[in-house]
């Protein structure tokens, strides 16, 4: 197709990074992606283990009622990725509590939680008011949406802790790590994250949370097929080793690849860690500031995952279940407290199409406990992800009894294997969304570059997408925006 003569660069191949490629080349943009690991897909990769698919980092999501369909149908990939049946319940570790959270919208979890906490009935229904005035003011929420100077604009709640608002309303124990259990999927504890940053995930996985069929192959696979309608280049184990200069208005414009070839540009958009982005930009482009922001930004959590196939017999349906080990978020969420573990029972197909339920737990780590083996992994390291690994074990039969000897346990895999998909650090959520630490968003100290990951509006596969797509409207200006979405928006 033709092109408009810009040429764009896209940095990372994850969804962000696809994402972006994509919105680009629609509005009629030349557009290379590079991603420096084999393949690409970041976190969206899943692997096979005799025949069956896996998920590593994305397993659900929110959004399939309103923004993430809309998304998906801008992006031309609506066909490919399909809403799967699936729940989600709580299980409290040290109390043995459980918790069937209701679908139907977060007015239905209020009823829920109110009926399960009724001593706490007018702080619960308080909770989800904030919930929706939040995503109300949330901008991209709604990709018609024109107020979008003004929603970008602080509120209070952008100003004020998860745990500040919880203690305003007079909630503890269990009540309280049943409204903040978004955390886990997001990343960033109570202590941290506003609760704007919490609520904008939490209202999207408690009014709909779902799985998607084939998971993240779905997405790139209608990424591939879009990518060679649009004359996208993909090129794949390859980075940017440097930016040899920087020229007139503090702009680059040439970059020299780690296999030796040379790329000229326009514009590039780093999908990809901070601290990638930092080692990348030219050393003379950055400032003293610059580098201590970067510095200053802390990782959140990333997974050990166990994954295996249920027995046919064994009785299981979709679903994901938050084991909690203790009410307190933010030793689970901070390094050295409890533990986190995310259960998903999935339906998937098999190499031979034959229908099959996989298990998947993967629970919330940190780089502290595989440091010593970042750069070889010998047998200590096998050791200790074997006991690691019946650690999880252990904590899915207490919530499954009845699938004790009924899961084929086919493979582990620790921080490290997570840092072969989503390098530098292997983080699940990338950096932490702390109060009062400035994400890296938009321009960037060389004039024409510009940071597109790390979840701007929110943490996830869901906040990723809407970054780019918040990005590619204030790149392209609001005609090129409209002209997208009018055209191709039902």
């Amino acid at each position: 197709m033709g092109h408009s003569g810009v040429h764009s660069v896209v940095v990372g191949g994850g969804i962000g990074g696809m994402s972006m490629a994509l919105l680009l080349a629609a509005a009629g943009r030349r557009v290379t992606l590079l991603e420096a690991c084999p393949k690409i897909g970041g976190f969206m990769q899943r692997f096979r283990r005799g025949g069956v698919p896996f998920d590593t980092g994305f397993h659900f999501t929110g959004g399939f009622e309103n923004v993430l369909a809309q998304m998906l149908q801008v992006l031309g990939i609506d066909d490919m990725v399909k809403e799967a049946p699936f729940r989600s319940r709580i299980f409290f570790g040290e109390s043995g509590r459980r918790l069937e959270l209701p679908g139907g919208g977060v007015d239905a979890l209020a009823d829920y939680l109110a009926s399960e906490f009724p001593e706490k009935r007018d702080a619960v229904y308080g909770y989800y008011k904030c919930e929706k005035a939040v995503v109300e003011h949330t901008p991209m929420f709604d990709l018609r949406d024109r107020d979008l100077a003004e929603k970008l604009m602080l509120n209070e709640y952008d100003l004020m802790t998860l745990d500040e608002f919880f203690d305003r309303l007079g909630v503890a124990g269990e009540l309280r790590a049943a409204l903040g259990s978004a955390a886990m999927c997001h990343g960033t504890p109570p202590c941290e994250s506003s609760v704007t940053n919490h609520c904008r995930v939490s209202f999207g996985l408690g009014n709909h949370i779902a799985r998607v069929e084939r998971g993240g192959d779905a997405f790139i696979d209608g990424f591939r097929r879009e990518a060679e309608k649009l004359g996208i280049e993909v090129r794949t184990g390859v980075r940017i080793a440097k930016c040899p200069e920087v020229v007139g208005r503090r702009e680059c414009r040439r970059a020299v690849l780690s296999d030796g070839s040379e790329l000229e540009f326009d514009d590039a958009f780093l999908a990809i860690h901070p601290k990638a982005i930092l080692e990348l930009l030219p050393p003379e482009a950055v400032n003293a500031f610059f580098r201590r922001r970067v510095g200053e930004m802390e990782d959140s959590c990333g997974f050990f995952t166990v994954s295996g196939v249920i027995d046919p017999a064994a009785e299981a349906v979709p679903e994901l279940t938050s084991y909690l080990s203790t009410p307190d978020l933010n030793r689970i969420l901070l390094p050295g407290g409890g533990t986190g573990t995310g259960m998903v029972i999935a339906e998937e197909r098999d190499a031979a199409g034959k229908p099959v339920r996989t298990f998947t737990a993967f629970g919330s780590v940190w780089p502290e406990a595989t440091a010593r083996w970042s750069e070889k992994r010998d047998a200590a390291y096998f050791e200790y992800k074997e006991r690691y690994a019946q650690k999880i074990y252990d904590e899915v039969y207490r919530v499954y009894p009845g699938l004790r000897g009924r899961i084929d346990w086919r493979a582990t895999s620790s921080l490290l294997t997570c840092r072969d998909y989503a390098p530098p650090t292997g983080c699940a959520y990338g950096v932490r969304q702390k109060l009062g630490c400035s994400r890296i968003f938009g321009r960037l100290p060389v004039r024409n570059f510009y940071a597109i990951g790390q979840s701007a509006l929110i943490p996830g596969m869901l906040g990723t997408m809407m970054a780019s797509f918040l990005m590619f409207r204030q790149v392209a200006g609001e005609a090129a925006y409209w002209k997208l979405i009018e055209a191709r928006l039902r």
